[in-house]
């Protein structure tokens, strides 16, 4: 499950960390960067929902996939 560490201070959202243990670690370091290590008011870790792939990411990864199997098949013959 996704997670990202949110400021309402300065108004950021990070990067999804698939641990919330990672998303904590970014929050760690926000803080000693910009808050000299204290907790903005109102901070938090929040889920981020998997979003899903759109048409194009969808038929890039089919094509690898159906390469990668063609080259698989190739290499067994």
């Amino acid at each position: 499950m996704p997670h990202r560490y949110r400021c309402p201070v300065c108004a950021i959202r990070s990067r999804p960390y698939w641990t919330r243990a990672g998303a904590q670690e970014h929050g760690r370091a926000h803080r000693r960067r910009y808050h000299g290590g204290d907790h903005p008011d109102g901070e938090r870790i929040v889920y981020a929902p998997v979003r899903r792939l759109e048409r194009g990411e969808l038929a890039a990864v089919l094509i690898v996939v159906a390469l990668l199997a063609v080259a698989l098949v190739q290499r067994l013959v």
